[in-house]
């Protein structure tokens, strides 16, 4: 049973199929559960973390985000390509704003866009070591769990049933600086909470280097994931610390 921070209790199989659906996954439950990244704002900036669950943080129209969603889709989800509507002009332009408003950020392109990251998706699919981990994976696979009373949503890029195995893929524009990117940037985190929420035992990254196409592999030793659960052991604390305190006043 999951029960939601309003109080809305949900069985796993009923609410593990919504959460296909991105507008309940990122919006209702963006505010109803926390997440890795919930955890991650919490140990670098609290105030943020507030502000982000309720739509008023910080908007990071980043190019890197949205080059990210793409390769993403490209190698995960291709056929969700074809919802996407693409602009053959700037994102300054009239016709791209237009298009934004019709539908929203996330589903709009420029074909400039398009001819930078299809080709380094394509790259991920011909890499023979990606490719093994691809073949027979599910990809995009949805979970949530109760984790010391919080709710905790979380996606699996890549789920090896066979093999307890969590790929995620990772795009940056410098490979030779993944190594210190994942203390940095909490993927030790994200490692040793989807190895609980998915019941896995090993967890790995696809890495593409956007700049030169390169994809390379890596895969959280044990010190990592240690550091990591110590991380979100720490993340908790203070969540609850803050929620204990929110009920008392």
């Amino acid at each position: 049973m999951i029960t939601t921070f309003d109080n809305k209790e949900w069985e796993n199989d009923d609410i593990l199929p919504l959460m296909d659906n991105d507008e309940f996954y990122y919006g209702y439950l963006g505010k109803q559960a926390l997440s890795s990244t919930s955890f991650k704002q919490i140990l670098n900036d609290f105030d943020e973390f507030l502000l982000s669950r309720e739509g008023l943080g910080k908007v990071i129209p980043k190019q890197a985000l949205r080059d990210g969603r793409l390769i993403h889709l490209a190698v995960l989800e291709p056929h969700r390509l074809n919802d996407l509507t693409i602009i053959d002009s700037t994102k300054g332009s009239k016709l791209f704003k237009n298009a934004v408003a019709e539908r929203n950020d996330a589903e709009v392109y420029t074909t400039r866009e398009m001819n930078k990251c299809i080709p380094l998706a394509d790259n991920v699919s011909k890499d023979f070591e990606s490719f093994m981990l691809l073949d027979g994976a599910i990809n995009e696979v949805s979970g949530i769990m109760m984790l010391e009373g919080l709710p905790v949503r979380g996606k699996a890029d890549i789920l090896r049933k066979d093999d307890n195995h969590i790929i995620d893929l990772k795009t940056t524009s410098d490979a030779s600086r993944f190594e210190q990117s994942i203390d940095m940037w909490g993927y030790d985190l994200q490692g040793a909470l989807y190895l609980k929420m998915f019941n896995c035992d090993r967890f790995s990254f696809i890495v593409l280097d956007k700049i030169t196409g390169e994809v390379s592999h890596r895969e959280l030793t044990k010190q990592e994931l240690t550091r990591g659960q110590a991380k979100l052991d720490k993340a908790i604390k203070i969540y609850k610390d803050y929620d204990s305190k929110r009920r008392s006043n």
